[in-house]
C-alpha cells in the first residue's frame, strides 16, 4: 500500500510533490519496459517457433499491455501506475488545490496519449535511429542504384543528421520544467502535463480511503438467489483480477527496483563480493530449428549465403558466424536467429576481425 507510505511524513499545507517524488516515479516507470521485455524474450526463448513473434514485435505487445494497465489506472486512481504508486493523482491546472479536483474525459484521453503513445513513438524513432547509424556506418546508405533509391537513401542520411538534435532539444526542454518546478516557478513538472493543462498533486485521505473501498472485494454474492449469484459471479471475478493487480503490483514494483539497485555502480562492492564464485561452466550450443537454416558442409562458409565469410559476425544469442551483410539483413527483417530461431537484434552482433594469413 504505497500510498500509505507516502504520506506518513508529508504535511496537508502543500499538496504539490517535490522533486524528489517526481524523479522516484519517473524512475520506476523507465524500469517496468526492461522488465516486461525481459520477461517476453525468456518466453521467446523457451520455445522460438511458437513463441518467437512475441519478442519480434515485443514492443507492440508492450504497448497493448501498458494501454491496459495505464487506462485503468487512469480512470480509477486518476492517474498512471507509477504515479498511484508514489501516492500522486492527475488534476486540471485550473482546479490544482482545491481537493476536488479531478480530470475531465478528454484531459483522461491526452493523459493515456502522453504515457502509452509518446514513449512508443519516442523509442521507435531511437531504434530507427541506432539503424540506420548502423547502416551508414556499414556502407549500405553510399550506394544510389537509381534516383528513387537516392531520394530515400539521402533523407535517411538526413535524419541520420538532425535528429540527434531534437533529441537534444526534448531532453533539454524536460530539465529547464524540472530546474522551474525546482524553483518554484512553474506548478508542472513536465512539458507534457503543461500541454494537456494537467499538474499532479499528492493524494488525499478522502482518496485513500476511497481506492482502499476500490480494492476491497464487496461480499455481493451475500443474500442472493442462486440465480443472482450465478449471475454476479463475472463481475465479481472481475472485482477479484483488479483487487489482485493493485495489490501485487506495489510487490513486483518493489522487486524490480531492488532488482535494478542491486545490479547498479552504487551496489559494485557487494556484488563483486557476491560473485567471487567458481566460473560455471559455459551453456551447451542452441540446437539448430527444425525449420531453420541448413548449416553449410565447411566451417568456413556462412549459413545463409552459403559462401566463404566475408567480415565475419558472431551472433551472441546462438554463437553462429555469418558474413555480416547478411546477417544484419536478415535480423532486420526476422528479428530472430536463422539456425536457431532464437530471438536475436542486430544490437547482439559481434564483429571478428580475422587475421587472413594465419
Amino acid at each position: 500500500m504505497a500510498e500509505f507510505a507516502a504520506h506518513l511524513n508529508q504535511g496537508t499545507s502543500n499538496a504539490n510533490p517535490t522533486i524528489f517524488e517526481i524523479v522516484a516515479e519517473e524512475s520506476m516507470a523507465s524500469v517496468l519496459r526492461p522488465a516486461v521485455s525481459y520477461a517476453l524474450k525468456v518466453l521467446a526463448s523457451s520455445n522460438p517457433d511458437r513463441w518467437g513473434w512475441i519478442w519480434r514485435f515485443g514492443d507492440e505487445c508492450h504497448l497493448c499491455l501498458d494501454y491496459v494497465v495505464q487506462n485503468h489506472y487512469l480512470k480509477n486512481f486518476g492517474g498512471s501506475i507509477s504515479e498511484h504508486f508514489y501516492g500522486l493523482k492527475r488534476v486540471d491546472r485550473g482546479d490544482a488545490g482545491k481537493g476536488e479536483a479531478g480530470l475531465s474525459s478528454f484531459q483522461k484521453y491526452l493523459s493515456l496519449i502522453m504515457l502509452v503513445g509518446v514513449p512508443y513513438a519516442k523509442l521507435k524513432l531511437d531504434q530507427l535511429f541506432e539503424r540506420l547509424r548502423e547502416e551508414y556506418a556499414s556502407g549500405y546508405l553510399s550506394s544510389y542504384s537509381s534516383r528513387k533509391r537516392s531520394y530515400f537513401i539521402h533523407l535517411k542520411r538526413t535524419f541520420i543528421y538532425v535528429y540527434p538534435f531534437l533529441h537534444f532539444t526534448w531532453e533539454t526542454i524536460f530539465l529547464c520544467y524540472h530546474l522551474l518546478y525546482i524553483f518554484k516557478f512553474s506548478s508542472v513538472h513536465s512539458p507534457l502535463l503543461h500541454a494537456i493543462g494537467v499538474s499532479l498533486e499528492r493524494l488525499t485521505r478522502q482518496d485513500i480511503v476511497t481506492h482502499s473501498a476500490q480494492n476491497r472485494l464487496p461480499s455481493i454474492l451475500s443474500g442472493m438467489t442462486v440465480a443472482e449469484r450465478i449471475s454476479a459471479i463475472p463481475s465479481s471475478v472481475t472485482q477479484l483480477i483488479t483487487s489482485v493487480l493493485a495489490n501485487g503490483l506495489p510487490v513486483v514494483v518493489f522487486f524490480l527496483k531492488f532488482i535494478d539497485w542491486w545490479y547498479s555502480s552504487d551496489n559494485k562492492g557487494a556484488l563483486q563480493s557476491a560473485m567471487q564464485l567458481p566460473v560455471p561452466p559455459p551453456p551447451p550450443q542452441p540446437k539448430p530449428a527444425q525449420h531453420g537454416v541448413q548449416l553449410p558442409p565447411h566451417p568456413a562458409q556462412c549459413p545463409l549465403c552459403k559462401k566463404v565469410r566475408t567480415n565475419p559476425a558472431a551472433l551472441s544469442s546462438s554463437g553462429y558466424v555469418f558474413c555480416y551483410p547478411c546477417i544484419y539483413k536478415y535480423l532486420n527483417q526476422h528479428g530472430c536467429c536463422p539456425v536457431t530461431h532464437l530471438p536475436s537484434a542486430s544490437k547482439q552482433l559481434v564483429r571478428l576481425y580475422v587475421d587472413d594469413e594465419n
